[in-house]
Formats: structure tokens, sequence, C-alpha cells
């Protein structure tokens, strides 16, 4: 399980302070990278016809879609013997598409992925291109990332993806609604829980949450495990070294979110609702909380709230946690290189183009990406107090592991997430265990 100390990940989230006041102009095609843009490419190139290159991603929002077609678009009118060829498909539709491509073979070139399972197991069938040699023969390129967060695109020692971004949740909440209420941003799950209630009491519903795509209830569980269940436990279960899933932690966790459920904590029709409605919900100020990732913050909600209307802390502590209750829980997005592209030289001259520093700045002012360039990430110019005090928060704890979802095998990921959606239903906390555990004996029968 990736964990960093807490220094590292301040360096990157050091980057969030550039989001909040930047322009929307294309990515700069000028922008100078670590390496000469077009020298690879033009190589490619070189029989008289055009290099064709398929790229795929998941940012179809009209407010972050613009910068990624403005970026192919710079890098093509520089290398005209170059076609980009992209590929969205929205966040929801995303996962099901690349398992499929890894099934059927038929990889873009370029392609968006999450760490953990997710480059593990495209590098393991060899879907994937090993970028060891190209970050070895560009010293530049490489140092300029920042190598803790480097290698979380590493499977046995080798670079098979490069980090796009990095996404840590923390709960938001509207400031107004808390001065109304005399509330004070709470420390331990009690006076989360206090908070809540009084919220409840008024009329106000505490928490907005949309659990439709059976990943934001487990967001929850994903923090609330790493508190619950000793680290060494929760490594062995995740990685099915040990795969047991017994330790008492994890029903605790689960209980805690199904409390909040049973006492209308949540927004109705919570299992149902889009995440994206429940983040336009708080938005709006129709709930006064919300659990959400940094990389949320400008788009979502600085570019939407009035200013000083929204703040935010870190999901808080339960008391006598057996677990790690310093620890955070992120994830890395990656850029992944398919190992079949007939021009792995163009791509890997495309992801410098997108990884120089002009286009990194772009970036993150644009659509509020942490970036993973030290350079930008340490760029502390345009900033604004909630990605601030994310900083500070980050300063203090000791790590981060990624959600389940990321961290687990994938089939047994998807039992978890849909048991976690009927618990709200049907299901006990010790059901969705029970699932979890038959699901992590079918999958390493599996693999004996």
């Amino acid at each position: 399980m990736k964990k960093m100390v807490s220094a590292l990940v301040a360096a990157v989230l050091a980057g969030c302070i550039l989001t909040g006041c930047g322009g929307t102009t294309a990515a700069d095609p000028g922008g100078t990278g670590t390496a000469e843009a077009g020298q690879t490419a033009d190589a490619g190139a070189s029989g008289g016809g055009k290099v064709k290159i398929r790229f795929m991603h998941q940012w179809a929002e009209e407010n972050r879609l613009p910068y990624w077609n403005a970026l192919t678009e710079a890098y093509m009118a520089e290398h005209p013997d170059v076609i980009i060829e992209t590929e969205v498909i929205p966040n929801e539709a995303y996962k099901e598409k690349i398992r499929i491509m890894l099934g059927g073979g038929d990889m873009p070139d370029l392609f968006f992925t999450w760490d953990g399972e997710w480059v593990k197991r495209f590098a393991n069938s060899g879907a994937i291109a090993d970028l060891t040699p190209y970050l070895e023969e560009d010293a530049a390129f490489k140092d300029a990332f920042n190598q803790g967060i480097l290698t979380t695109g590493q499977v046995d020692g080798k670079q098979y993806s490069l980090p796009i971004r990095t996404c840590v949740n923390f709960v938001l909440y509207n400031t107004k609604v808390f001065e109304q209420y005399n509330l004070q941003e709470p420390k331990t799950w009690d006076e989360f829980m206090n908070v809540c209630e009084t919220l409840k009491a008024n009329g106000v519903t505490p928490l907005a949450m949309g659990d439709a795509e059976q990943w934001a209830a487990a967001h929850y569980i994903s923090a609330l495990n790493v508190q619950m269940v000793p680290m060494e436990t929760l490594e062995g279960d995740y990685y099915l070294t040990s795969g047991a899933f017994s330790d008492p932690g994890y029903v605790k966790a689960l209980q805690l979110v199904k409390d909040m459920y049973d006492k209308g904590y949540f927004m109705e029709g919570m299992p149902s609702t889009s995440q994206n409605i429940a983040k336009e919900m708080f938005a709006a100020g129709q709930t006064a909380m919300i659990y959400d990732q940094c990389a949320s913050f400008k788009t979502q909600y600085f570019d939407k709230m009035e200013e000083g209307s929204w703040d935010i802390f870190p999901l808080p502590q339960v008391a006598g946690a057996a677990g790690n209750t310093e620890t955070m829980v992120a994830w890395i997005d990656q850029f992944a290189v398919s190992s079949k592209s007939e021009h792995p030289e163009v791509v890997v001259d495309f992801l410098k183009f997108f990884y120089n520093e002009a286009n990194q700045k772009q970036m993150q002012k644009e659509l509020g990406f942490v970036s993973t360039v030290n350079s930008v990430a340490g760029d502390d110019q345009d900033s604004f107090p909630q990605l601030r005090k994310a900083v500070d928060i980050i300063n203090q704890c000791e790590g981060f592991i990624s959600v389940l979802d990321v961290e687990m095998d994938g089939a047994v990921a998807n039992v978890y997430q849909s048991s976690i959606q009927e618990m709200f239903t049907t299901k006990t906390p010790e059901d969705v265990m029970n699932a979890v555990r038959a699901e992590v004996e079918r999958v390493k029968a599996e693999q004996k």
C-alpha cells in the first residue's frame, strides 16, 4: 500500500494554491518543457505520411474539456505530421470502457487510468508500455516529477505510467450555516455527529452525497477503514496476502456510515443520486457539508460559491480507533501508453509537452488539478484560503493511501462497493463483509 510522509504530500498539494485565480486561455503552445518538443515526434513521422495516435481520457465536463482540446490542438500545430484523435468517456462509464479494452486488446495509444491495482493489472497483462527507458534517457524529464509521487506508477520497480494529479479528500462546509447555528469545525467523530444532529434538528440537510455510481460512500469507508483497522492488517487484506477481512474494524467503519444514513444525515435519495448532483446541491447551499477531493475545489466550488462562504476540515477522528488516524485517503491519476502503440516515441513526446511547465501551470489554473511536477507544485503565487488550509492539514498527516476501488483487486472492490450501497437498503454491515470475504475466496481460488 502506498504511504508517503506528510512533507512529500504537502509538496504536491502546494500546487493547489495556483488554482484559484488563473485565467482560462488555451494551453500555451510555446511553453518550454524539459525536452525539445518535436524532435522525437518528427522522427516518428518521417515516412511522408502523418502519424496518428489515439488519446482517451475522462474529462468530458464543459469546464474541463476545453483545456484538453486546446492542448492537443497546440501540439498538432507544432507537429503538423501528427494527428491526435481524442476519445472522451465520462467518468461514470470510463472504468467499464477500459475493462473492455483490456479484455479485447484494443487499447488507445495514450489513456487515463488510476494508480494502485489498475496500473498493476495493465502492467501484469502486458497491455501498457514500460516507460522506464524514456525516463532514463531524459533525466531532466524524470527529475521534473515529485519522485515519491512518481513511484505510484511503478510496478516491480519499473515505470508503467506517469502521474497526472493528486486527489485528497476533505469535508467541505458552508460557513454561513455553521455561523448561523454556532457550530465549530469538529475534531472528533462524536463532535462531527453532534454537528450533523444540530443541523438536522434545525431543518438543515447535514451532508450531500450521491452514491449512484457506488464510489462516494466507499470514499467514507476507505478513510474509516484506515482509522479502524491496523495498517499491517489492512495491507494484508487489501492486497489479498491474507485477504481475511476479519478485523472487527471493517464492520465498525460500515456501521458508522450506516448510522449516519439511518439518522437522516445524508440528503434524501442518496443511494440513487449522482455525486455530481450532490456537489451541485452543496454549492447551491442546499446542504451544509460534503466530503470531496481537492481536485474539485476550484471548478465545483471556488468558481460557483460566494467568496468566504465555504471552508474545509479533514474527516474527523474516531476516538480509540485501532488504525492510523493520521493517514488520509488520496489517489494519483495516471497516464499510460499502450504496449501495442506503433509510435510510442510520439506519444511520449506529447506527454513531455503536457508536462512542460507552461501547460502544467495552465492545467492548475484552469482545471484546479494538482500538478505532480515539482517546479509547478511549489509555485504559490495565486492561491485561495481553502487550498492553503489543505496544505497545512497535509503537513500534519503521516501519509496517504488510495481509496479501496483503486487500491484493491477490481473484482473484490466491485463487490465491496455494491454491497456498501445495499447496506442503505437491505444488507447489514456484517452482510457486506461476508460478501467481501466470499469474493476474496473466489478471486484467490482463480489465482491458484
